[in-house]
């Protein structure tokens, strides 16, 4: 998932690093740009996502309408057994001219860890986080999140990102995590 306010990325896929034969090997999820840990998903316990068509997500439902767009699934199934998951519903809603929504829900053993990439500057807030100068997101359901920064140095990352992007770590406090992007 990626969210642009006025043109602008809020939050970001980092994309990949400059091709090697290490990208086209079964080494390739040993790459940081490749897990899903660096990615705007959970992980938990620090289980990440799994690849190939047996890890994908169920469920899916999506309502286009005139002042909101909806996409709801369950990615539960694109995670291994180890991460003790019965569900993991994302509900993502653009509230057209306003805001965006992300309501991530979770029955399982393991808490789950959400990772959120920016390249904006991110700051602890009340509310949640400030994203530079572009976003507010407001957030319910989290304990103390981490911001870690991450230096680009590969050329291929260097001509889409800053010297460094960001990834915050937020541990969910219950069931529930709400995020609205404003």
């Amino acid at each position: 998932m990626t969210v642009y306010k006025s043109g602008r990325p809020v939050l970001i896929d980092v994309g990949v690093e400059t091709y090697t034969a290490r990208t086209f090997s079964p080494e390739r999820y040993g790459i940081w740009t490749m897990q899903s840990a660096y990615h705007n998903l959970p992980s938990f316990g620090g289980i990440q996502q799994q690849a190939g068509a047996a890890h994908a997500a169920s469920d899916v439902s999506v309502d286009m309408g005139e002042s909101a767009s909806v996409i709801s699934m369950d990615i539960a199934g694109a995670y291994p057994a180890d991460a003790r998951l019965v569900s993991y519903r994302r509900t993502l809603r653009l509230i057209k001219g306003s805001a965006v929504e992300i309501v991530d829900e979770f029955d399982g053993e393991r808490p789950p860890v959400l990772s959120l990439m920016t390249q904006e500057t991110p700051v602890l807030t009340d509310a949640g986080l400030r994203i530079g100068d572009l976003a507010d997101i407001d957030i319910t359901g989290m304990d103390e999140p981490v911001i870690e920064e991450i230096p680009i140095g590969d050329p291929r990352l260097r001509l889409a990102w800053p010297e460094q992007i960001y990834r915050v770590l937020i541990p969910f406090n219950g069931r529930v995590l709400r995020l609205r992007i404003t």
